[in-house]
């Protein structure tokens, strides 16, 4: 009797093992598994997101009229002035701050991450967190470079730094190189960067309100620089072997550059210049050329009284476009997408004063169309720059980025 109640228990226990099991397997396989639904809420909900950033994002302006047409989206608002901006890949656009912030935006969802480790910049007038651009070898070396405005005693410069991007954190940031002389006052820090083909990087310089210095070779300041990229002068600069000058200089003559650009064909380098009142520049660069601040100039003083001697002098180059009154220029782009067929070949530029985005056609050096865009914005573009895939962003004082697309 004992026996057969073992039996009997044995067989009930395996029984409801079997169930157990087996209710277990139609459970994972069931589309009703609580689990299994939380997981696919939480997925829909993230793809909703994504979706709902992209179908809500703001129109600013439709423009129909023109030959092509095209919409500006606003992108991200209420930030601090975005000075320099770039593309980390397809789907994420890093910028900085001019009072020090380093931002990136995931542009698919909107998500946006503080970058930690940066520099910490002089931020007063014109002073702060300026440009920022990628080493050509990114991917395999994560080197970023960064110009800001730096203090020593009271008095301030420009300094060209690096450091490597990890996730949303910049490490083994160093200051590799520091504009002299150092001038108090919080105005004409410049400043761009880009890359040549030979990995050299350019630095653009004001001339820290001292124009002057412009014309003298033994300062930085009111230059274009040309560095390796560990931020040591090139040894084939022009002014390598002339005592007294400063290795690092390109070109010299510059008030206060603050677009640089090299045409992804030609590869020729194109710098934009501030003029005093009037005198805004778009020049071609030419090795070791002079190009006549505050000599030459199509501009006059705030005041309204002359600078220098004249437009012209022998042996001072002339800008391929100036604009009087100015515009105050800022940020330049030579487009080279698909999107915008008609606009390839094109020069844009930020107007700050005049509170549009300016574009040009440029044929042997000579202007054959000059447009405003986007000025019933009335906004003061501080830079653009181009996609990967084609599309056209700027970035606005006023705390926004925005993004031009065909319709």
């Amino acid at each position: 009797m004992k026996e057969m109640f073992i039996f009997f228990k044995k067989i009930f226990v395996i029984t409801l093992i079997f169930f157990a099991l087996n209710s277990f397997g139609r459970r994972e396989k069931s589309s009703n598994d609580p689990l299994d639904q939380k997981q696919k809420s939480i997925h829909s909900r993230k793809a909703q997101l994504k979706q709902n950033y992209q179908n809500n994002l703001k129109v600013l302006l439709r423009e129909t009229k023109g030959p092509i047409p095209f919409k500006v989206e606003l992108i991200i608002e209420n930030q601090g002035v975005p000075w320099g901006m770039l593309f980390l890949n397809n789907n994420e656009l890093l910028w900085t701050e001019r009072a020090g912030k380093i931002k990136k935006i995931h542009l698919p969802t909107g998500d946006v991450n503080l970058i930690a480790g940066g520099p910490k910049p002089y931020a007063k007038g014109q002073g702060g967190l300026l440009d920022i651009i990628l080493h050509p070898e990114f991917k395999t070396n994560q080197w970023i470079y960064f110009t800001y405005s730096i203090q020593k005693k009271g008095r301030q410069s420009t300094a060209l730094a690096r450091g490597k991007l990890k996730g949303n954190k910049i490490i083994g940031l160093k200051t590799l190189w520091t504009a002299k002389p150092f001038y108090s006052g919080a105005r004409h820090f410049g400043s761009r960067l880009a890359f040549d083909e030979q990995g050299f990087i350019f630095m653009t310089m004001g001339d820290r309100g001292r124009k002057q210095e412009a014309q003298n070779l033994s300062s930085h300041l009111g230059k274009l620089l040309r560095f390796n990229d560990k931020g040591q002068a090139v040894s084939d600069n022009p002014f390598v072997k002339i005592k007294g000058a400063q290795p690092e200089i390109w070109t010299w003559g510059h008030r206060n550059p603050q677009g640089l650009f090299i045409h992804p064909e030609t590869k020729k380098i194109y710098l934009q210049d501030h003029g005093p009142k009037g005198g805004d520049e778009i020049n071609l660069i030419k090795k070791g050329a002079n190009y006549g601040w505050p000599i030459i100039t199509h501009g006059r003083a705030y005041s309204g009284l002359k600078i220098g001697e004249g437009t012209h002098k022998k042996g001072m180059e002339q800008a391929i476009k100036y604009w009087t009154p100015s515009i105050a220029p800022c940020g330049l782009l030579i487009y080279s997408g698909e999107k915008f067929i008609q606009w390839k070949g094109d020069f844009f530029s930020g107007a700050l004063a005049l509170t549009h985005l300016n574009k040009l056609k440029i044929k042997n050096n000579t202007v054959t169309n000059e447009q405003r865009l986007l000025s019933s914005l009335n906004l003061r573009f501080r830079h653009v720059i181009e996609s990967p895939q084609g599309l056209i962003y700027a970035s606005v004082d006023e705390g926004m980025i925005l993004k031009i697309s065909p319709l």
